[in-house]
């Protein structure tokens, strides 16, 4: 679980952050590594369009956490 003082950084490094389909499928467990250490996501793309974001757990369950916060509250009727 991330600690309110780990910095989590949601940018993207678009000069090494950046990989095709075919180079992330041929080297996916260092990307994941990367985006775990470096705290950020990589994204993904297929014929020179973003198409996915690969996400360290950390990185995708603050998002999650964020998100369920930024929902209004749902009244039971």
């Amino acid at each position: 679980m991330v600690h309110s003082s780990d910095a989590l950084n949601f940018d993207i490094d678009l000069r090494d952050g950046v990989v095709t389909v075919s180079k992330g499928a041929a080297s996916l467990a260092a990307l994941i590594r990367r985006s775990r250490q470096l705290k950020k996501p990589v994204v993904i793309t297929q014929r020179g369009y973003p198409s996915g974001v690969l996400l360290s757990v950390e990185l995708f369950h603050e998002l999650r956490e964020r998100a369920l916060r930024a929902m209004p509250e749902r009244s039971s009727s």
